[in-house]
C-alpha cells in the first residue's frame, strides 16, 4: 500500500489536481510547415479535493469540512502524487497562501487548520450587514423612481 496524505483545502468549491509533463509537439506555422513547441500533457488520473461548501460535495463519502472550520479534508490522497503536484504548482496562489496543505498525520493537519483559521481565501460570502466600501444594498423604494 502506498503512503497517503490528508489534504486541507480552504476553497469553497474544492480543486481538481492534475499532473502534467512537457512534450514536444509540431505546430503549424502561417507560411506553411511546422515548428516544434513544448505543450503540457495531462498524465494519469486527476484527484478531486473537497471544498468546504456543502453544495459542491453532494454524492461524496467525505464530510465537506471539519466542524466550525472553513477547510475541507480530503483523506487518502497518494503522497507521491501530491508531492509532484505541489512541485509543479508551487507558484499557485492557493499554495503560497496556505489554502491547500497536506500532511500524512491527521493531527498535524488539524493543528494547521487551527493555526490558519483566520486565513482568508477571497471566496468568503459577503456579510449583508457589513458591506465592503462601494457596495450598497438594493432598496425597493429606489427601483420605483
Amino acid at each position: 500500500m502506498s503512503a497517503t496524505v490528508t489534504v486541507a483545502c480552504k476553497l469553497p468549491h474544492g480543486l481538481i489536481l492534475r499532473l502534467h509533463t512537457m512534450e514536444d509537439m509540431n505546430e503549424p506555422t502561417a507560411g506553411g510547415g511546422f515548428r516544434k513547441v513544448k505543450r503540457a500533457q495531462v498524465v494519469g488520473e486527476p484527484i478531486v479535493l473537497k471544498g468546504y461548501n456543502r453544495r459542491y460535495n453532494r454524492g461524496t463519502d467525505q464530510a465537506p469540512a471539519a466542524i466550525a472550520s472553513s477547510y475541507a479534508l480530503t483523506r487518502g490522497v497518494d503522497a507521491e502524487f501530491f508531492k509532484k503536484w505541489l512541485a509543479q504548482n508551487q507558484d499557485l496562489d492557493a499554495v503560497k497562501n496556505n489554502l491547500i496543505w497536506a500532511h500524512a498525520e491527521t493531527d498535524m493537519v488539524e493543528g494547521f487548520i487551527a493555526e490558519h483559521e483566520k486565513q482568508k481565501s477571497g471566496f468568503e460570502p459577503i456579510d449583508p450587514n457589513n458591506l465592503p466600501k462601494g457596495i450598497q444594498a438594493y432598496k425597493k423604494d429606489d427601483a420605483a423612481a
